[in-house]
């Protein structure tokens, strides 16, 4: 595999740093994942084996989610060929020298391209994308905003740390996760020790839980479980009862 180039203009991209973390070392894996035209196989569980090897806990959903945000700015194009998704660096030829004589991988075309904007509708996969308008008059910025909200009333509804409403709404607006994968984390967080003790004073505000890619975080434990939800020793309950009964 030749040497991939990384200008320092990367430092400045706005695209670049509209990233998550979990992005950005996605993208970076990527660009020595592709073959020398800058493409390669868009399937998580190949992608997975190849860049992250040793990372046992990352979900090929993760991959795929990750890749799909990617996609939304720019930073990547996905397309499919008889079925089988592939991906690919746009202007790959402007930055990497390209040496050998043919791609290892089908050449993407514009109709088989798939289109994925840089908005919540798209960003939130779980949220249906409109095909059409219905009401002519509504424009499409508008539904889009509506779809957003609705994805966002869901993940306000989940944090268990109701504060800062409208700073936690611009927030997620900048997200590139799906929803379905906000709320498994805030659900796995909510049930952990760290969330769970001096009643939930560790939780993060929504806003920063948000800004700082905090669904990925690892190593959250389950909670044990509170004293008034423990069972009962009724061994030791018994003979308290006994030991209570010979004294009267």
């Amino acid at each position: 595999m030749p040497n991939r180039m990384i200008k320092d203009s990367i430092h400045t991209s706005e695209k670049v740093n509209a990233m998550t973390d979990f992005q950005f070392r996605l993208w970076v894996s990527l660009i020595t994942y592709v073959d020398d035209y800058g493409r390669g196989d868009a399937r998580p569980a190949i992608i997975k084996g190849s860049c992250f090897p040793l990372r046992e806990r990352l979900t090929n959903k993760e991959i795929d989610a990750a890749l799909t945000g990617l996609a939304g700015i720019g930073c990547v194009g996905l397309y499919e060929v008889d079925g089988r998704p592939y991906l690919y660096f746009p202007n790959w030829e402007t930055h990497q020298t390209i040496r050998n004589k043919r791609s290892k991988f089908p050449e993407p075309e514009e109709g088989n391209i798939k289109a994925i904007e840089n908005n919540c509708v798209q960003l939130h996969a779980n949220v249906p994308v409109i095909q059409s308008n219905p009401n002519p008059i509504q424009s499409e910025s508008e539904t889009e905003s509506e779809t957003c909200a609705g994805a966002f009333d869901r993940f306000w509804s989940a944090y268990p740390k109701k504060v800062g409403k409208e700073a936690a709404r611009k927030s997620f607006a900048k997200v590139r996760a799906p929803i379905d994968t906000l709320l498994a984390a805030v659900e796995a967080q909510k049930r952990s020790e760290q969330w769970r003790k001096e009643n939930g004073r560790f939780i993060p505000n929504p806003a920063t839980w948000l800004n700082q890619g905090r669904w990925e975080d690892e190593g959250y434990t389950p909670s044990r479980l509170p004293v008034t939800e423990q069972k009962p020793d009724l061994d030791r309950m018994r003979k308290m009862i006994a030991h209570f009964e010979e004294k009267t």
